[in-house]
């Protein structure tokens, strides 16, 4: 994943978010964490990045993405990912749904935001700079399931 390499994290303001960061443990509940970590993000795309409207995304099972936004007057559906001391990606279902979306959906753009936020750092990923989450094949099956008809 060159591209997600290359991209040198940025800072954010954690004194004004102290208050949420010390809710936050290494061994919470993933969901629990992004939820409580929201604010953040929402001022990392307001205040740093330049987003407008920023709303969370629709409670449907299945939604790929965590907001939706305008920036330089273009939509955009914005995945969060947070944690206290890694960058993580969008898992493999994610990423084909928000592809699906994108081929869907014309003019629709996609961001990505990961924040590190023990580190008050973030990275925030754009439309092509994340062509390499999209790119080859997904994981194979087949190890898996030779895997499991062995242990049966």
């Amino acid at each position: 994943m060159k591209n997600l390499k290359l991209l040198k994290p940025k800072e954010f303001d954690a004194e004004k978010h102290k208050k949420i960061i010390s809710q936050l443990h290494p061994h919470m509940d993933f969901k629990e964490f992004e939820e409580i970590c929201c604010p953040i993000a929402k001022d990392i795309l307001e205040n740093y990045e330049g987003f407008e409207k920023v709303k969370k995304g629709p409670q449907f099972t299945g939604t790929p993405f965590d907001f939706f936004g305008f920036k330089d007057g273009e939509p955009y559906i914005i995945e969060l990912k947070c944690s206290l001391k890694y960058f993580h990606t969008p898992s493999e279902t994610q990423k084909r749904r928000m592809e699906e979306l994108l081929n869907k959906i014309i003019g629709l753009r996609i961001a990505l935001l990961q924040v590190k936020v023990g580190k008050a750092q973030y990275r925030m990923l754009y439309n092509d700079e994340m062509d390499d989450l999209f790119e080859g094949a997904e994981a194979p099956l087949e190890p898996i399931e030779k895997w499991l008809r062995n242990q049966m």
